[in-house]
């Protein structure tokens, strides 16, 4: 990194309290239940843990909302939960972080998604116990969705769908979402979720992972990674491929960007793809649509999310810090200019 672009990008971190991004998608609360596992049941061969405490936090689309409001940047989020105990603690956490819930609709009728993590010493996850229904939403409330899409989008900067393929963004819901925000001249990030990415065709920019990218375009890993990016544009004008540790890959048909994954220790990458797609939004808000600048910036906000346990918002100062590093990084091995 030379100096130039980490001013850019410390920059751009100064600017995101100008923002407003609209998220639509799949809300869920990610619970995490932490103890101590020193002991196998009697009933079957599997670790008892003794809870010692529990916490909640933000996942799916309401991740990505909290971390775009952690930046101070304006979070609209849309989204569907429960009407049961578990919808006030998302409530709550939302009100919290200054996430915009205006138009988070609660249905009677579903559960409020929630995805139960057992962690036991040293980080150590036992298990998953996902509570959910995977039947997809009314056409009333789909249709409410889209009313309120309509009544903000001319006030917002940028659109991000967050799927996870559980309910909320079904194709017709996409496909109008789009041609709505092409009348408006608004783009719209796709963080994609299954096998099939055709629902999301006409979108301006999608973010898949490396094995989410894999399996939508039926490829092996031996295949390179333009090739797949090629295939993928015939969805999405723009494509942007997550690697973990292997960086990050964009191509756009003409132009392509390849970057080295920051290099930092792993603690836990659930929800990394979620705070990178967030300050990509933020990124290409604040440069005027850069994409090497607000790439480069979603690189860092990814590395500084895998440092912790949990769908942990990333801070202005922590990314302020990678950047630093960064710099600091390339100025010692001599690559900074």
């Amino acid at each position: 990194m030379n100096k130039s672009l980490k001013n850019k990008l410390t920059e751009l971190i100064s600017k995101f309290d100008e923002a407003k991004i609209l998220v639509v998608g799949d809300i869920i609360l990610d619970e995490y239940l932490w103890g101590m596992a020193n002991r196998l049941s009697p009933e079957a061969p599997v670790p008892v843990l003794e809870v010692k405490r529990k916490t909640y936090l933000l996942g799916g689309a309401a991740n990505v909302a909290n971390n775009i409001a952690a930046m101070g940047a304006k979070a609209i989020l849309s989204g569907v939960i429960g009407d049961d105990l578990y919808s006030g603690v998302v409530l709550e956490l939302l009100k919290k972080n200054k996430i915009d819930t205006g138009f988070v609709l609660k249905d009677k009728t579903r559960p409020t998604t929630v995805k139960t993590r057992l962690i036991a010493q040293n980080n150590k996850h036992l298990a998953r116990v996902d509570n959910e229904s995977l039947e997809p939403v009314s056409a009333e409330i789909t249709k409410k969705i889209y009313s309120d899409i309509e009544k903000v989008i001319d006030e917002v900067d940028l659109i991000i769908l967050s799927d996870y393929i559980i309910s909320v963004l079904s194709a017709k819901l996409i496909k109008d979402i789009v041609k709505l925000a092409n009348r408006h001249d608004k783009t719209v990030l796709m963080d994609p979720k299954g096998q099939d990415f055709s629902k999301y065709e006409g979108v301006d920019v999608l973010v898949p992972n490396f094995e989410e990218a894999l399996i939508a375009t039926k490829s092996d890993r031996t295949k390179p990674v333009k090739k797949i990016a090629t295939a993928l544009r015939k969805i999405a004008d723009k494509v942007i491929i997550t690697r973990s540790s292997n960086g990050v890959y964009y191509y756009d048909g003409a132009d392509e960007l390849k970057l080295e994954a920051f290099s930092t220790d792993v603690v836990d990458a659930t929800g990394a793809g979620g705070s990178f797609v967030a300050l990509l939004g933020l990124g290409l808000i604040g440069s005027n649509f850069d994409y090497n600048e607000a790439i480069h910036l979603a690189n860092y906000a990814a590395a500084a999310a895998v440092r912790k346990v949990g769908t942990f918002a990333v801070r202005p100062v922590e990314l302020k810090e990678i950047i630093n590093v960064a710099y600091n990084n390339s100025v010692n091995s001599g690559a900074a200019k």
